[in-house]
């Protein structure tokens, strides 16, 4: 059930007609349970899901109720914001060298789909140090908008206040583009 196809078909349902603002992570997780980021009928331990929600919908923590992942996901495309993961299948149970491998070795093809889903303009944020240590130079090299110089935790392990405190610094930046995100 959880293939590739299966991960680029939830993609795809979510993926905002015009990208105001991409977000690149690792991979998604490999689970038994189906947990995905834009997987709407999964919601434990999603945590990347609840730190950016929490984020860019500054009312998300006080109204946030379960069964309601759909509609944050669908909030989350009308405001222009697209995540896409630099692997796309499961990496996770694999060590962190054979990681970096796999993301070495795809980075050229994800660089190639990157630019055609945004413009070089298009603001990007990585989140997970290494995928910022690949992509940040490439990308940067190339022309594309990085909007920070320093790595964002993945928000998990107790990184998760930080990566909400580096996240938020991020779309701060960013708000003339994005608009209010309340």
């Amino acid at each position: 059930m959880y293939n590739k196809e299966w991960y680029n078909k939830l993609r795809k349902e979510y993926k905002p007609s015009e990208i105001k603002c991409l977000l690149i992570a690792e991979s998604p997780p490999k689970s038994e349970g189906g947990r995905f980021f834009y997987n709407p009928d999964q919601e434990k331990y999603d945590f990347l899901f609840r730190s950016v929600m929490e984020v860019i919908f500054t009312d998300f923590k006080v109204k946030y109720r379960r069964g309601q992942k759909r509609i944050y996901l669908q909030k989350f495309k009308e405001k222009g914001f697209y995540l896409i993961d630099a692997v796309d299948e499961p990496i996770n149970d694999k060590n962190q060298r054979e990681r970096n491998k796999i993301i070495k070795r795809n980075l050229e093809n994800k660089i190639r789909e990157i630019d055609e889903l945004i413009s070089k303009d298009t603001p990007i944020i990585l989140i997970k140090k290494n995928i910022f240590k690949i992509f940040h130079p490439e990308l940067k090299r190339r022309g594309f908008n990085v909007i920070h110089n320093k790595p964002i935790p993945f928000p998990s392990s107790g990184q998760q206040s930080k990566f909400k405190e580096k996240f938020k610094r991020c779309l701060e930046k960013i708000s003339n583009t994005i608009g209010n995100s309340r």
